[in-house]
């Protein structure tokens, strides 16, 4: 079975047989969910399961604060800038893992490592970033990913090269970012400081002076991340449906130029009728070598996955979790015995009725 460098979303709460139809024809690398999926936490359990059961990884955006796709479950959770304030990224990601593994998640893209600069980021995405500070981003981040894998669930550092001047939004629109070497330095400072331990890296749609974005760059997504960084792992594009693409071809295209500059996983967020036609592009118009240097970065990701379920703590219940989440967004410490589960019982626990 060729599985495809793809995360692909889906449109509400259940697979359709459309859906089911598209990814048993084309099967990717793992499926993305949304809020807009995600209604009580039996559904959310089935519904990866149902995904997982197709070989598929299950990706999720819990980040709390603004990008909080549990809300409606657990109630709402700390944002990284809070945790950070307040020294408990570690626990924060182990919330955040218990509740993916506790709904079926495979990976939680987090944390955000962007400066939060006056004026710029701190304005777009605001609470997202820990800090302006790169070295106490880089701790709340080394944290976080530590609650993350000690929980069994992989992380991912975003948006390289950094958002933190950014003064546009890349949901809407294309923000280019001027050349300043001191600036760029602190910018890549805390994807320096946690690239090993994540083992993955987001690209953003930022551009530089020249225009085009990090995404479909070569120069950025290889020559900077894997040739200054010396970052091994695996490379996620964002979403390249985003507004900050919109100048740069239809769907097919921006993931056959995202794959040829380096991008290993390519994000399709919504338009899953589209995805046939992304899948065929890049098998199409992307050479062989770099396809097949791909799936060896993305197949170490699914190992780094597997070493990191092997013996980990026993879920709380959806009750527990929703006043853990609650203790810690109110200020005490969200404490659990850590219990061993077997090796063999690594995957995700039954929903609490």
């Amino acid at each position: 079975m060729i599985v495809r460098p793809f995360g692909v979303g889906l449109a509400g709460p259940a697979l359709t047989p459309a859906e089911r139809a598209v990814l048993d024809r084309f099967p990717p690398f793992g499926v993305i969910l949304f809020r807009r999926n995600i209604q009580n936490a039996p559904q959310t359990a089935a519904l990866t399961a149902e995904i997982r059961s197709r070989g598929a990884l299950v990706f999720v955006d819990q980040e709390g604060g603004p990008v909080d796709r549990f809300r409606d479950l657990l109630g709402p959770s700390i944002s990284l800038r809070e945790a950070a304030e307040r020294g408990v990224a570690r626990q924060a990601g182990e919330l955040a893992a218990e509740a993916c593994v506790r709904l079926g998640f495979s990976v939680d893209l987090a944390p955000v490592v962007d400066r939060g600069i006056e004026g710029a980021a701190a304005r777009v995405l605001g609470d997202r970033c820990a800090s302006a500070d790169p070295v106490r981003i880089g701790r709340a981040a080394g944290a976080f990913l530590s609650g993350l894998h000690s929980r069994g669930i992989g992380g991912c550092l975003k948006h390289f090269p950094g958002l933190g001047r950014a003064t546009l939004d890349t949901h809407k629109e294309l923000p280019r970012i001027p050349i300043d070497r001191r600036e760029a330095r602190l910018d890549l400072a805390p994807f320096r400081a946690a690239q090993r331990r994540a083992r993955a890296v987001m690209v953003s749609h930022a551009a530089g002076p020249g225009g085009v974005p990090a995404s479909l760059s070569r120069e950025v997504a290889h020559g900077l991340l894997r040739g200054r960084l010396g970052f091994q792992g695996a490379v996620f594009s964002d979403d390249l449906e985003m507004g900050a693409l919109a100048s740069f071809g239809d769907l097919p295209r921006r993931c056959v130029l995202a794959c040829r500059a380096g991008c290993d996983l390519l994000f399709v967020c919504s338009r899953i009728e589209e995805y046939p036609d992304c899948a065929v592009a890049v098998e199409r118009d992307v050479p062989a070598r770099r396809r097949a240097e791909a799936a060896s970065r993305l197949e170490a990701y699914s190992r780094h996955l597997r070493r990191i379920r092997r013996a980990v703590p026993r879920p709380r219940s959806v009750p527990r979790l929703i006043a853990a989440i609650a203790r810690l967004r109110e200020g005490a410490p969200a404490v659990q015995r850590r219990r061993r589960m077997p090796a063999a019982a690594g995957g995700p626990a039954a929903p609490a009725r």
